[in-house]
């Protein structure tokens, strides 16, 4: 696994990079699954407003692999489209017990949040890992 010594920090980084350039394949191995199909419900919702059929494969992604299959490549070209680059930078990076971490960061000046969480294939982003925990 390539990202196997990345601390969060650098998934981050890798994160925005490989989500505004289409590659959700990389998105998902940076991602707990729950996370990920958090990250494609939310992102494609812009696209499920004008695409009734990418709506509906939308809601089946998580008991229907053609339908992930097909999300996820209509999502990719839509996220190349939007040219996007954000600027991050980190403020602060927290332990959350021995196996979590939250870092605060802007992302084009905007205040946010990521969650991580310590995996057997290294660390990814993690929803819900922002409780504390030993």
């Amino acid at each position: 696994m390539p990202y196997l010594l990345l601390d969060p920090s650098d998934i981050l980084h890798l994160y925005y990079t490989s989500l505004y350039g289409g590659d959700l394949c990389a998105v998902k191995d940076l991602m707990t699954q729950e996370s990920y199909i958090m990250t494609l419900e939310t992102f494609g919702l812009r696209l499920s407003l004008r695409d009734a059929e990418f709506k509906a494969q939308l809601k089946k992604i998580q008991e229907d692999p053609d339908a992930l299959d097909e999300v996820e490549n209509k999502l990719s070209l839509e996220l190349i489209s939007r040219k996007r680059s954000p600027k991050i930078e980190i403020l602060s990076q927290q332990w959350n017990g021995t196996k979590r971490q939250t870092i605060e960061y802007t992302e084009d000046g905007k205040s946010k949040k990521l969650y991580f969480s310590k995996e057997e294939k290294g660390w990814k982003i993690n929803y819900y890992a922002g409780r504390k925990v030993d």
